[in-house]
């Protein structure tokens, strides 16, 4: 799967659509894990068969392709559009500014190390998956500016959690298949 064609005159491409009143598709939403590689790490071959991901996921170590995966809870909010104003009255969208949202509530001294390795700055590529199975991001991984901060609440049954905003720019919203490596919710 690709990026959608679009038309390259007035004529509106018109896509697809199924609904059923009977078995409605309804999926689970919460992002329960990220898969983060290098920015500059090769790209999938098929990132729909596993063993492409068990070959490259390791937690340590610094392979030039490896993916670490990381448990958490997250969401994603809509995208914001970018528009530009041009001539004749017309808005052209350049893009969307995509926000996925997450928090980690393992906080191993490696998870904290992690945390601190982002405030480097840098580009990133991502995956992320869902409770209800699904996993975004395509061959290539999603192009991505990772911000993490150590959040330490008052009160004496709060935990310690690194939260984190990871932030892109695309038209299109990522590519998604059923995860090839889904474990169930976690």
């Amino acid at each position: 799967m690709s990026n959608p064609l679009c038309p390259t005159d007035c004529d509106q491409a018109l896509g697809t659509v199924l609904f059923d009143d009977c078995a409605p598709n309804i999926n689970p939403s919460e992002i329960q894990r990220l898969f983060v590689s290098k920015g500059n790490a090769a790209a999938f071959n098929n990132w729909t068969q596993a063993q492409e991901w068990t070959d490259r996921i390791a937690q340590s170590g610094n392979t030039a392709n490896a993916i670490r995966e990381l448990t958490v809870i997250g969401d994603k909010p809509a995208a914001s559009p970018v528009t530009k104003d041009i001539s004749g009255g017309r808005k052209y969208t350049v893009g969307k500014d995509h926000t996925l949202n997450f928090t980690v509530d393992d906080v191993s001294d490696e998870n904290y190390e992690f945390m601190r390795s982002t405030e480097c700055g840098g580009k990133y590529r991502l995956w992320y998956e869902t409770k209800g199975g699904y996993i975004y991001g395509g061959n290539e991984g999603i192009k991505v500016t990772i911000v993490m901060d150590d959040v330490l609440n008052r009160g004496a049954d709060e935990i310690e959690t690194l939260n984190g905003v990871v932030t892109w720019r695309n038209k299109f919203s990522p590519e998604r298949v059923k995860s090839p490596i889904f474990k169930g919710e976690i």
